[in-house]
């Protein structure tokens, strides 16, 4: 009696497979969307009115990043927000600048990146390397398609000829033919 197997058991490895591929993808989406989560909304304004704001000598502070320029007015007008923001333009004068017009600023290092992302960068091009070359070694072994594999050539496609008693050519066959005689005498 042959032995039966349960086809209703779930392939384990293809689902935890699937698990991790599916939660790198929502945290990928997660850490693309939503970046700035927990930092408060300032409105953000042209870096030549920041400019004009120091030099009328209406900005108390600055905090100055590679991505922004946040600032505080000293005496803002009704309605005004008291802190702006403002896309930093490479400008080797503008610490001098607020310095001439008493200015307390700060400057923030730059940002290292995330541990996701730094995961990322190692992890995921060893894997791709490693997937592309098992889909070329299966390809190889004649598993992928295609004719018979990438290293066919290495094959020999020769046939085993075995005479039979049919395909024999005797003398009386080539009888008149002088030239055929000598190469069967050969």
């Amino acid at each position: 009696m042959p032995i039966r197997q349960d086809d209703n058991k779930p392939n384990r490895r293809f689902g935890i497979l699937n698990l991790v591929l599916i939660g790198f993808g929502v945290l990928l989406l997660l850490s693309s969307f939503l970046p700035n989560q927990g930092m408060q909304q300032v409105p953000r304004v042209p870096y030549s009115l920041f400019i004009n704001q120091v030099d009328e000598g209406v900005v108390k502070r600055a905090f100055i990043t590679q991505e922004q320029i946040r600032y505080e007015l000293a005496n803002p007008e009704e309605g005004q927000p008291p802190l702006l923001a403002t896309t930093p333009i490479f400008d080797m004068d503008l610490p001098q600048r607020l310095e001439q017009h008493g200015v307390e600023f700060a400057a923030a290092p730059p940002k290292k990146p995330g541990i996701f992302s730094t995961i990322l960068s190692w992890v995921v091009p060893p894997l791709i390397f490693i997937l592309l070359l098992q889909f070329f070694a299966r390809r190889a072994m004649g598993g992928g398609g295609g004719a018979q594999g990438a290293l066919s050539f290495t094959k020999s496609k020769a046939k085993v000829y075995v005479p039979d008693e049919q395909s024999r050519v005797t003398f009386d066959d080539v009888a008149g033919v002088d030239e055929a005689k000598a190469e069967l005498t050969e």
